[in-house]
């Protein structure tokens, strides 16, 4: 499936390859991950709630030096699948042709866009799928698949993914006075 990045979970770590000899441990055989995650004091924590990540590859189109250029780009990627306990997608090279995504990688937090409430079986659409949550007393942090026309309902109301031309990235979030195509 194709995957335009929308943005990124606040959480990040990398592996680096075994072989202390090999020259591309830290390059070529090297994988960065992120998911959601919440602050505690100067840390960032996972405290997931829907456990489940991303993942690069070292050989793929990722650099991890420079995060931010993968914003706004779309990649091939693996089906969302259940593995080790958790969700997970790996994000391969990127597309070369603009092609229109199957699926757009957005963050949802409680800081930009208001508390969810997960316990909700409605707090999202029903096409939407979450890839990981992470939630700690008044923190959260959801880390979706939607496509467009797509929602989530938060305490500020609902939030609609658009794809628009005018928009940053062609996409975004916008807040709609009632629920989009679905009864709550």
């Amino acid at each position: 499936m194709r995957v335009k990045i929308l943005n990124f979970g606040s959480n990040w770590w990398s592996r680096f390859g075994t072989d202390v000899d090999d020259p591309y441990r830290f390059s070529k055989r090297a994988a960065y991950f992120n998911s959601t995650g919440v602050r505690c004091g100067r840390k960032m924590r996972r405290h997931w709630t829907v456990p489940g990540l991303i993942r690069f590859n070292g050989v793929g189109d990722f650099n991890p030096h420079f995060q931010s250029r993968a914003i706004g780009a779309t990649f091939w990627c693996t089906d969302l699948a259940c593995a080790f306990g958790g969700n997970r997608v790996l994000f391969g090279r990127k597309v070369r042709r603009p092609e229109v995504p199957d699926y757009y990688l957005v963050v949802v937090s409680s800081e930009q866009f208001g508390a969810v409430d997960f316990r909700f079986p409605a707090w999202k659409s029903a096409s939407a799928q979450a890839i990981a949550i992470s939630a700690l007393r008044d923190k959260q942090e959801a880390m979706l698949l939607m496509r467009p026309g797509d929602w989530v309902s938060t305490s500020l109301g609902f939030w609609q993914l658009n794809v628009r031309k005018d928009l940053l990235h062609g996409a975004g979030h916008e807040l709609v006075e009632e629920c989009p195509g679905a009864l709550v």
